[in-house]
């Protein structure tokens, strides 16, 4: 996969991400100083290169949080904290 195809899939994923966020301001507010890191529920090849952007963000000091997308309506996200 392309960095440009990389790139593309993650701003479709945070843009669904952002729409779920938008109505869950606990999430917002436990993370708030964090970076998201999406994670697709089937795109794994996305994913594998996503984990490259954790260890990334964690090396300069940020606090990152894998927000994980599911096929299940009720809870459409799972969000983990990365240390």
């Amino acid at each position: 996969m392309s960095k440009a195809q990389q790139t593309k899939l993650n701003i479709d994923l945070s843009d669904k991400l952002a729409n779920f966020l938008i109505t869950q301001p606990r999430v917002l507010k436990k993370y708030a100083s964090c970076s998201y890191v999406v994670f697709s529920s089937k795109n794994f090849e996305l994913n594998k290169l996503n984990h490259h952007l954790i260890d990334e963000l964690l090396l300069e000091g940020k606090g990152v949080v894998k927000a994980e997308e599911t096929d299940n309506f009720t809870k459409p996200w799972i969000f983990t904290a990365v240390n």
